[in-house]
């Protein structure tokens, strides 16, 4: 087993877990447990075997309740609330859930990161769809303060289809059509980051995401 095969593990049983445990145990450092914990959970959240993802569940939660909240630990807190969300967004399309752990995330870090970014976006995204309208504020804040220092098509397109998305809510309609035009320009922009045959941060759009755009861009006043 390599040095950092023990915490990214595909798969799980107990003589897995008993491995994991005891290296985990082994560590030191608050910091590197957390960052341990959030990287197996994370893995076992992309598996397609039911039981595994339980089990990622079950890991986040553990890093999320029973660690503290001090500067050794809160940026993995961070990324497992975002994981997590992720994961009940767009695999289980448990869109209340996906909810909650976005807010909570954006409320560990005010700084505008790549991935404080997604998750602000994400927040607003899931604030609309569930809508959670005593929300709509905050969102309409965090959206404003969100449009500096994007780089990949990708993040573009998430500011668009959050404002759109937003905005649209609220009942402002030119803005709605200015975010969802940028969300649509950003689906036919090439990112500028190629490495080989891989491009990284280009935009995808769901049909359903597609179609919303389109009606709020196409709409008769």
């Amino acid at each position: 087993m390599g040095r950092e095969d023990w915490y990214r593990n595909t798969s799980w049983n107990d003589e897995i877990d008993s491995a994991f445990r005891e290296r985990l145990n082994r560590s030191r450092q608050l910091f590197h447990k957390a960052q341990y914990l959030r990287i197996q959970g994370n893995i076992l959240l992309s598996s397609k075997d039911i039981s595994s993802q339980e089990v990622g569940i079950s890991l986040m939660k553990e890093l999320l309740n029973d660690y503290p909240d001090n500067k050794a630990v809160i940026f993995s807190k961070f990324e497992a609330y975002v994981n997590l969300g992720d994961y009940y967004y767009y695999t289980q399309e448990k869109l209340d859930l996906a909810f909650e752990c976005y807010k909570n995330a954006i409320a560990y870090d005010e700084s505008m990161t790549t991935g404080q970014r997604h998750a602000v976006m994400a927040y607003i995204k899931t604030a609309v769809l569930t809508k959670h309208e005593e929300d709509y504020p905050d969102c309409y804040s965090q959206l404003e303060k969100a449009d500096d220092r994007l780089v990949f098509p990708h993040e573009y397109y998430e500011l668009g289809l959050s404002g759109a998305l937003l905005y649209d809510a609220m009942g402002h309609y030119d803005a709605a059509k200015a975010s969802a035009s940028i969300a649509l320009k950003a689906l036919g922009t090439d990112s500028p980051f190629k490495r080989g045959d891989k491009v990284y941060g280009k935009a995808f759009a769901t049909e359903a995401e597609l179609l919303f755009l389109t009606s709020v861009v196409y709409r008769k006043s």
